[in-house]
């Protein structure tokens, strides 16, 4: 049966058809051996197996107890419609990774649902069994349940592929409209304090693997026991638990040795009873993971990256560089697949240990015992794999779990349970485990930080999405309402997508409050002043209100005079003795000397005085390098520079440097030279 290829735009190179992708028919009727119709996808990173038998035969209950509060209900089988779409989801769903592959079968079941909704109301209509009878009844219960876009799209997709490939004519439906929900983000003052503790709960863990590598190195506590007894004695606990961890570990080669193996000769209550701990000794080698979900949300919180971007980073592979101008920074590189492969890029220092880059390297060094043991794994299995009767399922999904695991920068070991290695994944990145009840990482750390904050400082529900929103709203406020800013930090392609980030309550509530005093100002200035000035405007939008003495200090700043290092000047016609001694006053000459930093009475900075300033220490620095030690040091020059110095700290640093840099380049090499003026006569310095 030929299909129509869909529109999947995603690389598919490198696939091994062959040898993953498996379609067992189905049987004409559910049989007692439980034959399967599945196949396994064939993207490169996150492959899955997609079992097709509950479409065929139906499903009462989810089956897996943890996906209970997902499950919508139950649904029947639909064993016929199902032949005609196999081969057009297979096409859809191969080349996908698992998290969308697990979207797009759980929108099937809504479909599914509504085929029996629908049947259930209307009697009279016939079962669904072919794509043939898939009509405008079924688009209108749809659109009026509000189902969403996406849902809507995806099996118009394969109705339409599968209809295609029995002769029959597409369903030109048209979709439901894409709604435009408003996203509630906390104020900013909220995601700032979210930010600084995910920060200091970071640094707590550097803090106690630092200690933990005091404690190996030296063999006992690191302070005397009379000084501090209570210390001595919790290091003296902690050196004998990283001991007999490391004993564990040499003795029977793995990385993370079970608590049987760490129990070794004693029982659990003897284990307890000498001070022993599984959690603590696993705490002072790797991140657990309460550590791991914690530098991840920091790492978005820092970069405004989507959690796959930072899921999707692969070890194997450099995404760390340094910065090609500046080697105290670096670059971090990710890449976004559901938007083409869009590179994201985030750029920060070396020395912040709480920047993403040198939090993702911290932790890639920490885990790289648990990565090799899991690469080993890998090695075995893939051996397993090719021998024929040993290729089951089961083995196929432990080499994608390792493959993944290999890769991922997440790796943690656990305190409990029975998987002694594990990674983040895009199930379970934002959740831990609290009681035995699942709960969201970010939905505990408010919780714990309202614990302790009054009843009108409660801080709003938030949830890992809210970082990279909170990201743009900072970037938003900080460019001083730059779309273009916030997209090209978000790494968007289209404006469009970054307006839609920018639509939440937080900038909402602050365009709305803007607008008000915007107007107000607006009127109140024509009806004063007869004109609107655009300064005064902009001052009144932002403070809301504007003095006297500050309209005056604006008026006498557009009047003033500019020297040739782009300093105002109050009064050239009359420069003070110290500057220019010989100067004759008459009302018309105008300084000639012009060393703006030296004249306190007259000078004023400018925010366009950057490049003048960065000029003139440039030159005196050259200066210096031309002129005796003593000449210079005895010459007004050494004041006139560090007053120049001392006016660029009100500039930013990386603009002075450029500046200056530019001028520096420019006297060395001829283009620029500059003149030294004594206020009656001049001279040029070679």
């Amino acid at each position: 049966m030929g299909i129509r290829s869909n529109s999947n735009t995603k690389n598919q190179l490198g696939r091994e058809s062959s040898q993953l992708l498996t379609l067992v028919p189905t049987p004409e009727k559910r049989t007692a051996s439980g034959e399967q119709l599945g196949f396994r996808t064939t993207h490169p990173k996150k492959p899955c197996f997609v079992d097709l038998r509950p479409f065929a035969w139906g499903q009462e209950n989810p089956k897996r107890r943890s996906s209970n509060n997902l499950w919508r209900g139950a649904f029947s089988g639909r064993q016929e419609l199902l032949n005609e779409l196999t081969p057009a989801i297979i096409d859809k769903l191969s080349p996908l990774a698992e998290p969308t592959v697990i979207k797009y079968v759980e929108y099937l079941r809504e479909w599914w649902r509504l085929f029996d909704q629908v049947e259930t109301q209307t009697p009279e209509l016939s079962r669904v069994t072919s794509v043939a009878q898939i009509n405008d009844l079924h688009r209108q219960i749809a659109i009026d349940q509000g189902m969403h876009q996406d849902k809507f799209k995806v099996l118009l997709s394969l109705v339409n592929t599968a209809r295609a490939a029995i002769g029959l004519k597409q369903l030109h439906w048209r979709s439901p409209e894409r709604g435009k929900p408003t996203r509630h983000l906390p104020p900013q003052w909220q995601c700032e304090l979210v930010r600084r503790t995910l920060k200091r709960r970071w640094f707590e863990v550097l803090d106690r693997w630092a200690l933990a590598e005091e404690l190996r190195m030296q063999g006992s506590p690191l302070v005397q026991k009379q000084d501090a007894p209570a210390v001595y004695a919790e290091q003296e606990r902690l050196v004998r638990n990283y001991r007999r961890f490391d004993a564990v570990v040499n003795k029977v080669g793995h990385p993370r040795p079970s608590g049987d193996a760490l129990y070794d000769d004693l029982t659990f209550q003897a284990f307890n009873h000498r001070g022993y701990n599984v959690a603590e000794m696993l705490a002072g080698k790797y991140p657990d993971g309460n550590d791991i979900r914690t530098a991840f949300h920091l790492c978005l919180a820092t970069t405004g990256w989507n959690p796959a971007v930072l899921l999707s980073l692969d070890v194997s592979k450099p995404f760390i560089e340094v910065h090609p101008r500046d080697d105290k920074r670096y670059v971090l590189r990710g890449t976004k697949e559901r938007a083409g492969g869009t590179e994201q890029v985030s750029e920060g220092l070396f020395k912040t240990q709480g920047s993403a880059g040198v939090v993702l390297q911290t932790l890639i060094e920490r885990t790289a015992p648990l990565r090799e043991q899991l690469r080993q794994e890998l090695e075995t299995c893939k051996a397993l794999l090719k021998q024929t009767n040993n290729s089951t399922e089961e083995l196929y999904q432990r080499i994608t779990v390792l493959e993944q695991g290999v890769r991922s920068p997440w790796i943690y070991a656990p305190k409990w349970g029975e998987t002694p290695i594990a990674f983040l994944t895009d199930s379970d990145f934002s959740a831990v485990r609290e009681n035995g009840i699942r709960v969201g990482y970010m939905r505990k750390l408010t919780n714990e930080l309202n614990m302790r904050r009054p009843a009108d400082k409660q801080l709003s529900p938030m949830k890992a999405g809210d970082l990279r929103d909170a990201y743009a709203a900072y970037v938003y406020g900080a460019s001083g309402g730059s779309i273009l800013a916030v997209m090209k930090a978000l790494g968007h392609r289209k404006v469009d997508t970054t307006q839609i980030y920018l639509h939440n309550t937080l900038l909402l509530e602050e365009h709305r409050k803007l607008f008000g005093t915007f107007t107000d100002a607006l009127w109140d200035e024509m009806l004063s002043n007869g004109r609107v000035d655009p300064t005064i405007l902009a001052k009144l939008s932002r403070d809301g209100e504007i003095t006297h003495a500050q309209r005056e200090r604006l008026k006498t700043y557009r009047t003033l005079m500019l020297s040739r290092i782009g300093v105002a000047c109050k009064d050239p016609c009359n420069p003070p003795k110290h500057i220019a001694p010989d100067f004759e006053v008459d009302g018309k000459n105008h300084c000639h000397v012009q060393r703006c930093t030296l004249c306190l009475e007259h000078a004023v900075i400018l925010p366009e005085s950057l490049d003048g300033l960065c000029k003139r220490l440039a030159e005196l620095r050259y200066l210096r390098g031309r002129m005796g030690i003593g000449a210079f040091e005895e010459s007004s020059y050494v004041q006139e520079m560090s007053n120049t110095e001392i006016a660029l700290l009100a500039f930013d640093e990386g603009k002075v440097q450029e500046h200056f840099d530019v001028w520096e380049a420019q006297i060395e090499n001829g283009e620029h030279r500059f003149m030294e003026f004594d206020g009656i006569a001049f001279k040029a310095i070679k």
